[in-house]
């Protein structure tokens, strides 16, 4: 073959190459795809069947798996395959090629041999991308565990930045960008392949997620969850996963039969029709613990039309849970039938979504303020009356939560901004916060004035951040060969 390098409108003298093909040329992938494209093996009676194709190996640019059910047959195959390599001028890398063994475990390991030496066995390996470990009862346990390690690693370099900006300072539009960039990518890599059926799991994904978000919004440890999702416009994790896995679900079933993905549904339909384990079952598993209590239909009537009907179903059942969650905390009763400004057209009710005030208010310290206090994430020494349990209160109870002010009323922030008639330096600010609120009259075509929650959206920081006194803010044998 005859090469001529190309450069500022130069060309080289035209040389041959008797070994492989040059690293970045456009033409290398097609013409080692050509190449390949002669190997096979011969079958074997222990050969692996995906509805009646027998698959004995994988190709993915020079890394190759040899599949088999049994030790002669894989075996076999490697010994087909070093022929196939010597016969095509190939250099196999036994030092590089591993042996796993995936099911019960034979009380003797057996020896496989590639180029006359004596293949290693691995229990946790990376191919294409995914980690596969065959001592786990989940083969994909030790792929959450690099995804999770990968995306702490990211959320701390967004995280570092307040080294440049200041502590806590970046602002909340930027951050979700990054976390939807850098973060996102590794807590749902691989969810097509591997539905969320170990709670464990699952749960040191969600820990990076909802740590970050609490970082994002400047809220303590110990904060309530829902309103992370409800005013970030970021789905939970676990939802998000799962329908990413309904989507790649009705990718599969528009493939053509010849595709060796489509083979694989059509074996898990029956797999899943007798009652045995397989990914359609992890997948039903993973929606019915979702909010909603889902199931996947039959899938001989299940169509592209009916899974975007599925995801919907499942998108609104968790932003339902959320509301309820907010309609029945006592924390977050600040949160309850408020309403989204629009830039066109009246207010209107959002569960999920990035709030206007994140975006808006440009003073970082009154912004933080803002939030823990609409998220109810406050002490007792704040707001003596906030985080009221849900059990009734002793009488002893009840006095300590009283207002330190008025000394009638439970101290919460609905009082002390709106009712409390104590304290003359929030008693002027009250008055010029409802002043300007008299200021929007309501179109013919448009609602009321919002209600005082709503309002509190709306208002002046200098209300919520200003220092009030007071108050503190079978076995299956699988090798991979190299080659070069």
């Amino acid at each position: 073959m005859t090469y001529t390098i190309a450069h500022d409108g130069q060309l080289s003298e035209n040389f041959h190459a008797f070994s492989g093909v040059l690293m970045g040329d456009p033409s290398s992938p097609t013409l080692w795809n050509i190449f390949l494209s002669t190997f096979n093996l011969s079958t074997d009676p222990e050969d692996v069947e995906l509805a009646t194709v027998v698959i004995s190996h994988l190709e993915h640019a020079d890394d190759i798996v040899l599949i088999s059910r049994g030790q002669a047959g894989l075996q076999h195959h490697l010994d087909s395959f070093e022929t196939w390599c010597h016969n095509n001028a190939l250099e196999i890398s036994a030092n590089k090629s591993w042996v796993m063994i995936f099911g019960h475990l034979p009380h003797v390991l057996p020896h496989f041999t590639l180029s006359a030496e004596i293949l290693k066995f691995c229990d946790v390996v990376r191919y294409v991308g995914t980690f596969f470990q065959s001592t786990h009862r989940n083969i994909f346990a030790s792929h959450y565990t690099e995804k999770r390690d990968s995306a702490i690693g990211s959320a701390r370099a967004i995280t570092g930045c307040d080294l440049l900006v200041g502590n806590r300072r970046m602002p909340p539009a930027v951050t979700r960008q990054l976390y939807i960039a850098l973060v996102d990518c590794h807590l749902t890599n691989g969810c097509e392949v591997m539905p969320d059926t170990d709670a464990c799991l699952l749960q040191i994904l969600e820990d990076v997620q909802i740590r970050f978000l609490r970082r994002m919004l400047g809220l303590s440890n110990n904060s309530v969850i829902t309103p992370l999702y409800t005013k970030t416009g970021i789905m939970p994790i676990r939802t998000r996963r799962a329908t990413l896995c309904l989507r790649y679900l009705k990718y599969l079933m528009d493939l053509p039969n010849s595709h060796y993905a489509s083979l694989a549904l059509e074996e898990n339909i029956k797999l899943r029709n007798s009652g045995s384990p397989c990914w359609l079952s992890d997948l039903d598993f993973a929606i019915a613990h979702l909010p909603g209590n889902h199931r996947l239909p039959s899938l001989h009537t299940l169509d592209g039309d009916r899974i975007d009907n599925l995801i919907k179903s499942v998108d609104f059942s968790t932003k339902s849970e959320l509301q309820m969650h907010i309609d029945s905390w006592s924390k977050l009763s600040l949160l309850r039938h408020r309403l989204e400004p629009k830039e066109e057209g009246p207010a209107k009710a959002q569960i999920i979504g990035l709030r206007h005030y994140l975006t808006q208010v440009s003073i970082h310290s009154h912004r933080r303020t803002i939030t823990k206090l609409l998220c109810g994430d406050l002490t007792p020494q704040v707001f003596r009356g906030s985080p009221s349990p849900l059990r009734i209160l002793t009488t002893t109870e009840q006095r300590t939560r009283l207002c330190r002010a008025c000394k009638h009323q439970p101290e919460t922030p609905q009082h002390i901004f709106f009712q409390c008639p104590s304290l003359p330096s929030i008693i002027a600010l009250r008055s010029t916060f409802i002043a300007t609120m008299r200021q929007f009259r309501p179109l013919p075509d448009e609602p009321p004035v919002l209600p005082i929650a709503d309002r509190l959206n709306y208002s002046s920081t200098s209300l919520l951040a200003s220092n009030v006194p007071d108050l503190k803010v079978h076995p299956r044998f699988v090798v991979r060969c190299s080659t070069t």
